[in-house]
């Protein structure tokens, strides 16, 4: 249904006024802060035309109005224009990211970190498996007497680690010998590609390295386990416990059991995301978060389709969330290319 432009107005002013407050917004407060140069009354008879087309609600405790999910939805998709991040933001983004050495934990925490900061909402960052780049070099580092870190380095400089026991005996010196011989033989191929058979004969020839070569390979399993998985990244927590509607005993229960459930929030995302920003309000999502809003996006990554987003209320700034998320999803696209 086309709103005229007065409502469309008196519809924006108020979801404004509620994002900003989270209280319900009277005829009064919109004619004297909006200038719409209507009279109070004329405000009120629009307010009761849009309750009764389904755009706002009227809480039994107050004479003013708030937006409904129709109202948030019809604002979304028909009035909303993105706030944009000034670009001296994007560019601390970008050099934190460089900062990190390409270290892919590190990489995607940090963003999430971000995007929760600018938005002040809940970030998560659904990382897609990496298993079809290529092996690029392995590196054995010793830390202290029995121990070493296994590196993994892929075709795109992304960084995976693992600590291993190693023995007591063993020199940096036999240590950069074993990773030359994983070098030669592990080279260029696809991580889902490796096999622990491809050092077996090599193995057998080095009695004395054989230990270091089974743990690294150990570790190895374990790093390529982890890169065949999507993982969920989260930071922000706090910021939805401290929206006014999560004081409510029911809707905090829910978002905890999304985030103590392993895989619960991944699974109630939004499906059939592509790269364009897709909002979802309020009951259009699945049961466990009708009473949240997700701003999410998707991006490319060694082939595959990873996401990143907000959630938040369904009385959210969902022109700055929407922005935000697109600002960042270009730079982590930017980063995997």
């Amino acid at each position: 249904m086309t709103l005229d432009e007065r409502k469309r107005k008196i519809l924006q002013s108020i979801i404004k006024d509620y994002v900003a407050t989270a209280e319900p917004v009277g005829s009064r407060a919109v004619v004297r802060k909006h200038d719409l140069k209507i009279s109070a009354a004329t405000v009120r008879n629009e307010m009761a035309d849009l309750e009764e087309m389904g755009y706002l609600e009227q809480p039994h405790t107050s004479a003013g109005r708030i937006p409904s999910e129709q109202g948030f939805r019809y604002y979304v998709d028909c009035m909303m224009e993105n706030e944009h991040l000034p670009e001296e933001q994007l560019e601390d983004l970008k050099q934190a990211i460089t900062e990190q050495v390409r270290d892919l934990d590190q990489v995607i925490a940090h963003v999430a970190q971000f995007l929760s900061q600018i938005t002040r909402y809940t970030a998560f960052i659904v990382v897609p498996s990496i298993h079809a780049s290529q092996f690029r070099y392995l590196q054995l580092i010793h830390l202290n007497p029995g121990e070493a870190l296994v590196l993994l380095v892929t075709n795109l400089g992304l960084i995976m680690h693992r600590r291993i026991d190693i023995p007591p005996n063993i020199t940096e010196e036999d240590l950069e010998s074993i990773g030359k011989l994983f070098n030669q033989v592990f080279a260029r191929r696809r991580l889902d590609a490796l096999r622990r058979t491809d050092l077996q004969a090599l193995k057998e020839e080095l009695h004395q390295r054989r230990r270091v070569i089974d743990n690294a390979l150990d570790a190895i399993d374990l790093l390529l386990q982890d890169s065949h998985e999507e993982r969920v990244v989260i930071s922000g927590v706090l910021n939805m416990l401290n929206e006014p509607e999560f004081k409510d005993l029911e809707k905090l229960r829910r978002f905890l059991h999304l985030l103590e459930e392993e895989g619960a929030i991944k699974n109630n995302l939004p499906q059939g995301v592509g790269e364009n920003v897709n909002i979802s309000i309020g009951s259009e999502n699945s049961e466990e978060m009708k009473d949240m809003s997700v701003v999410i996006a998707g991006y490319r990554s060694f082939g595959e389709m990873g996401k990143i987003g907000v959630i938040g209320p369904v009385r959210m700034e969902y022109w700055r969330a929407a922005g935000t998320v697109e600002a960042v999803r270009n730079i982590i696209k930017e980063m995997f290319q």
